[in-house]
């Protein structure tokens, strides 16, 4: 069985699902080349793409349906993406949709999938920083955003996506006591929320350099 396949059967299976049962409405089904390789900007890094894996993953909906999506992340955490998604699914935390940014869904809203209309959850995502030139962490496959629209990016007066409210008794939004971001910070990662919020506060964010990539992350951001 496919790693990625096998990734998405073990967390339904520890759930207690069935594992490609009807139940699940299948979101995305792009394969692994589709997803990493294809519709990506014309400066993204072969080496970088190298590194990146599909990993599937089942979700509650706000529609409350179960659903299949998909997360490009670096090869290094897809494990942790998996447990991570395991426990949103056991919480029923709910999740507008999860589509790699090469999706055809995605594509639509903005040139390579770029658009702050959607309040997509996703990982890699060859970017810049914000305001910055440096290469973002999710360039790297390092870095997760959760719901967007509900869990915003603020410095000062800047707020993105545009018109994004962070009220954190919302269903999907993110806080210091949630499940979810207790979740990642047991597995190593650290949450954009704990950010110094008189700097700037990224509550959608987790972010997490594996061991033994220091020197790998360090070539490409500096």
């Amino acid at each position: 069985m496919h790693r990625v396949q096998w990734l998405f059967c073990g967390v339904v299976v520890a759930l207690g699902m069935v594992c490609g049962a009807a139940a699940v409405m299948a979101d995305s089904n792009l394969t692994s080349g589709q997803a990493i390789f294809m519709n990506q900007p014309p400066d993204v890094l072969p080496e970088v793409q190298a590194q990146q894996v599909l990993v599937s993953v089942p979700y509650h909906g706000f529609d409350g349906a179960v659903h299949q999506g998909q997360v490009v992340i670096h090869k290094a955490l897809a494990e942790d993406v998996a447990a991570a998604f395991a426990v949103m699914f056991t919480h029923r935390f709910p999740l507008d949709s999860v589509l790699p940014i090469a999706h055809p869904t995605i594509l639509a809203k903005g040139p390579y999938g770029l658009s702050s209309e959607t309040n997509n959850t996703s990982g890699y995502v060859w970017r810049p920083v914000v305001g910055a030139q440096q290469l973002s962490m999710h360039a790297l496959g390092l870095a997760v955003d959760i719901n967007p629209h509900l869990n915003p990016y603020i410095k000062g007066k800047l707020i993105l996506p545009p018109g994004a409210t962070y009220a954190p008794a919302a269903p999907g939004t993110l806080t210091p006591e949630s499940p979810v971001v207790q979740a990642f910070k047991r597995l190593g990662w650290t949450w954009g929320g704990d950010w110094n919020k008189a700097e700037k506060v990224d509550y959608m964010h987790f972010q997490k350099i594996p061991p033994g990539w220091e020197d790998w992350v360090r070539q490409h951001r500096d």
